[in-house]
């Protein structure tokens, strides 16, 4: 299958499941949602040497806006009568999301054979465009990316992939004791995926919606949630854990690099429930990004310098709205 054709298939699959769901009632298995998400990061100068904190030193370096509309289709699959099995269920989802520079529909399996383990997998596929100086799909040139020779793609000739296997722990107290000021949440989540940009090779360096120092290759990531739920307007509030990067150093071409380092994000989250069917998530995060023994100025020049150690910094302030029909 030519992948125009495998795009056309994503966004086709996307658009009947919503167009199904907005048509079902409620007691039908389809539900629609729509989420809208913006992040504002700071700046912070990048310092050189061994592991430190650098701190912020402007107040804007970029923001990040989507809308992501999702419809879901539940299939019942009981696996026995007992409580932990007759809930057992599969649902298939269908997104579509939209940014500035972007467009991404994608295909998710869910399936839930016990209230605490939830197996996923699924794929998205998506192509980009340039507006304002901002690249949605580019590609650098390896002799020349110190000097940020990135080269902007044409939208619809080159497509961005991905696939991912996941497996999902959770667990709520209220379980086992029941009452309104019970619920304390554990979720952790372990998640493999490969991240690829078409018409390149191993060890290119490219950019996916203003995200550069991307290669082809394979990548985990994990998250461990611990909030506790409260019955009031502000229904949830805890910690979000999440660390994340490749398996190899060598998906990069520079050995000094340290292609597998991992990305470590710390951040207070609280939501707000807003109604039936309003939920306000808003989250700040602490990160981690590589700090190196020379000094520089900007992201691009990163690939082709030498890892020291870990730079801390304050990351981002986000918030997220879903709305579920």
């Amino acid at each position: 299958m030519k992948l125009k054709n495998l795009f056309a298939c994503f966004f086709v699959f996307s658009l009947v499941f919503t167009s199904l769901a907005a048509q079902e009632g409620k007691e039908s298995p389809w539900t629609f949602s729509v989420s809208t998400d913006f992040a504002f990061y700071p700046k912070s100068d990048y310092i050189k040497g061994g592991t430190h904190f650098a701190p912020i030193t402007g107040p804007y370096s970029g923001v990040e806006g989507r809308v992501t509309g999702s419809a879901s289709y539940k299939i019942n699959t009981p696996l026995g009568d007992h409580w932990l099995l007759n809930s057992a269920n599969l649902v298939l989802k269908g997104n579509l999301e939209l940014t500035p520079i972007s467009v991404r529909p994608g295909l998710t399996a869910t399936f839930t054979p016990l209230p605490f383990i939830v197996f996923s997998a699924g794929a998205n596929a998506g192509t980009g465009w340039a507006i304002a100086g901002l690249r949605g799909m580019s590609i650098a040139d390896s002799s020349l990316v110190s000097d940020g020779k990135y080269t902007n793609i044409t939208p619809f000739t080159a497509y961005y992939l991905k696939w991912f296997a996941e497996g999902t722990f959770q667990f709520d107290t209220g379980a086992l004791f029941p009452g309104d000021w019970t619920h304390f949440q554990i979720m952790y989540t372990y998640q493999i995926y490969s991240e690829y940009l078409t018409g390149t090779k191993s060890g290119d360096i490219w950019m996916w919606q203003a995200s550069g120092n991307k290669v082809n290759g394979l990548s985990n990531y994990q998250q461990l949630i611990l909030a506790y739920q409260i019955p009031w307007v502000l229904s949830r509030a805890g910690l979000v854990f999440e660390l994340e990067g490749y398996f190899k150093d060598s998906v990069y071409n520079n050995s000094d690099f340290n292609g597998s380092f991992k990305q470590i994000s710390i951040s207070p989250m609280a939501q707000f429930t807003l109604g039936e069917h309003d939920v306000l998530s808003v989250l700040a995060g602490f990160s981690s990004r590589r700090s190196f023994a020379t000094a520089h100025t900007e992201s691009y020049q990163e690939t082709s310098l030498k890892y020291a150690g870990y730079e801390w910094i304050f990351y981002r302030i986000a918030l997220s709205w879903a709305h579920t029909f």
